[in-house]
């Protein structure tokens, strides 16, 4: 039987989904310090052969040991929540990580963040070069 948790997910109070260049953006309205938890998220592992189309452009790297399977698949993860709207910089401040114990997407800042600023992410190399693109930054 599969034990059910009644602990609600964490999204730190200052976030807002905001109009961006990108689409839509997560932005905070207050003051930041770095190492701050942003938001959990639960997210959809996804195989890498699923990943096509827009899909494709929403999806997060798993860290081998989470890809661990029956099958020779490569995994990738689908955040839900916000975490599907963190846009990309190269001089990011906010990173995520898998937290395997309770299989979420958990956001943190790496820098200092204030009040009206952007939450960023980098999405790697790796994701311009197989879609032969270039950040805006040029980076």
């Amino acid at each position: 039987m599969t034990k059910i948790s009644s602990q609600q997910l964490f999204r730190h109070p200052a976030l807002v989904a905001a109009p961006s260049k990108f689409g839509h953006g997560v932005f905070t309205t207050e003051y930041i310090p770095a190492d701050t938890t942003l938001e959990e998220c639960h997210h959809l592992r996804i195989r890498e052969e699923d990943c096509s189309g827009i899909i494709d452009d929403y999806v997060y790297a798993l860290d081998q040991e989470h890809n661990e399977s029956e099958d020779e698949s490569e995994y990738y993860s689908l955040p839900l929540g916000w975490g599907s709207i963190f846009n990309h910089a190269d001089e990011h401040n906010t990173e995520y990580w898998h937290d395997r114990e309770r299989d979420l997407i958990v956001f943190h800042t790496i820098k200092d963040v204030s009040a009206g600023e952007q939450l960023f992410i980098n999405y790697g190399k790796a994701w311009w070069e197989t879609r032969e693109l270039t950040p805006d930054n040029g980076k």
